[in-house]
């Protein structure tokens, strides 16, 4: 009998149609179609295990999952006879087998988000829920950029957990974090190559150890409040201090929001040889 082998998946999505990453029994999500997909493809239940649990709506460039098999199929053809099996808002980059140690939980070090606002007067009917419709005005994205870098280090951050998935601790790192209006990032910005206007939008960049449960999205709540003036840049400082939810912005919806990277500390991660 074969060994039993354990594959990577790297996969991108639209998560305008699912309510989120993780399986449920009554609704559609990304795990749960893959999962599916798996099924006909080994003819036998397969659960994956992903690096992050995006919610409802959320969208994903990397997300990284894994699965162990006993099938024989050379691991490149996982993904095209997986993509072949899925809805096309759903795709896998690439497979590859890794070390059976390799956990894409424990084993990941930092997270990447992108978060998009158009705050334009008219939104792009090709950005609809691509990005947060911003109808209240014109943000001042230096003044985010600015009052973000409160964000950096390592903080207690339960001002900015919502309820619902409570953590064991409430402290993260931010190790990279930024806010500047530029043209609309791939896939759209090409729109600009037939011929018309590249969208411009606000993108809030943020990289850490870990996030939690709507962090990302509260920390973009809280930061348009300054950007409308309606708060002064060192309100961040403290929102951070008074741990607790009440203190914070309004929480950002999620169609702007996309997990962009995921880091990990181990080769256990890299393909096996």
């Amino acid at each position: 009998m074969s060994d039993w082998r354990r594959i990577r998946i790297d996969a991108a999505y639209r998560g305008t149609n699912y309510c989120g990453w993780q399986r449920q029994d009554a609704n559609p999500t990304v795990q749960g179609e893959i999962e599916a997909a798996l099924y006909r493809i080994l003819g036998k239940p397969t659960a994956i295990r992903g690096s992050s649990r995006t919610d409802t709506g959320v969208h994903a460039l990397q997300q990284v999952a894994i699965f162990d098999t006993l099938q024989n199929l050379p691991t490149e053809r996982f993904a095209p006879a997986l993509n072949a099996n899925l809805p096309s808002d759903i795709r896998i980059l690439h497979s590859t087998e890794v070390s059976p140690t390799f956990d894409p939980i424990s084993d990941c070090t930092r997270k990447r988000y992108c978060y998009l606002i158009d705050d334009t007067s008219v939104l792009s009917p090709f950005l609809a829920g691509a990005v947060w419709d911003y109808r209240f005005g014109t943000l001042d994205a230096d003044a985010m950029h600015a009052a973000a870098q409160a964000f950096l280090g390592e903080h207690d951050f339960a001002s900015f957990q919502s309820a619902g998935s409570p953590r064991q601790s409430t402290v993260r790192t931010i190790f990279d974090i930024a806010v500047r209006r530029r043209a609309m990032p791939m896939p759209f910005g090409p729109l600009g190559m037939c011929g018309g206007n590249v969208p411009q939008v606000i993108a809030f960049e943020v990289e850490g150890n870990g996030f939690l449960y709507k962090m990302v999205r509260t920390m973009v709540g809280t930061l348009t409040a300054i950007g409308h003036g309606k708060r002064t840049i060192d309100w961040v400082t403290e929102v951070i201090a008074a741990q607790n939810r009440q203190a914070a912005g309004l929480t950002a919806p999620p169609d702007g929001l996309y997990l962009t990277g995921i880091m990990f500390h181990t080769r256990s991660s890299e393909p096996q040889s």
